[in-house]
């Protein structure tokens, strides 16, 4: 009798808290809104959320303009994301760390010499590893908000490459 109450009772305490991993929504889509907006760039990202407070995911990275704030024309980026401090046990919203590769290709300036302002443009393709934290936000229609910031450093693959690299943004998505 009492293994049955212990049994109903833990029945009806998962049923209330809803924690049954397989009901979430586990794919997002998402735009890095500022890059759209203010730089000529698209940024398009997917995520998967994998397990408990985890995800990994898929970053595409366009540059229009050859002269503007990125030396990139073009990355990839996978990622894994770890999801911290969350109000719920989990899910893919509230704050997290990150590491990720990239492979990027584009054009660095270089000047010819301190004294001299000749300017030359050398393209490049390399890896980089890095991480960024971050929060997202998540209302109930599965719309998400989210802002990141961080950095990383190029392996060296070309010699034209930049030392370091910026990632971060603030994306528009959507959870289905």
């Amino acid at each position: 009798m009492l293994l049955f109450f212990l049994v109903c009772q833990s029945q009806l305490f998962s049923q209330e808290k809803n924690d049954d991993f397989s009901s979430l929504k586990k794919h997002e889509i998402k735009i890095d809104a500022f890059d759209l907006a203010f730089l000529s760039t698209l940024d398009v990202t997917y995520e998967r959320v994998s397990a408990n407070s985890m995800s990994y995911g898929l970053s595409v990275f366009f540059n229009f303009k050859e002269q503007g704030g990125y030396t990139e024309n073009f990355a990839v980026t996978p990622f894994f994301r770890f999801y911290f401090l969350n109000k719920e046990d989990f899910g893919s919203k509230g704050f997290f760390v990150e590491i990720f590769s990239k492979f990027a290709s584009g054009n660095n300036i270089f000047l010819d010499s301190l004294f001299n302002f000749e300017v030359e443009d050398k393209k490049y393709f390399d890896a980089a590893l890095g991480f960024s934290i971050g929060k997202k936000w998540v209302n109930k229609k599965g719309f998400t908000f989210e802002i990141s910031l961080g950095g990383g450093r190029n392996l060296g693959l070309d010699e034209n490459s930049p030392e370091f690299l910026f990632r971060g943004g603030f994306s528009l998505g959507y959870q289905f």
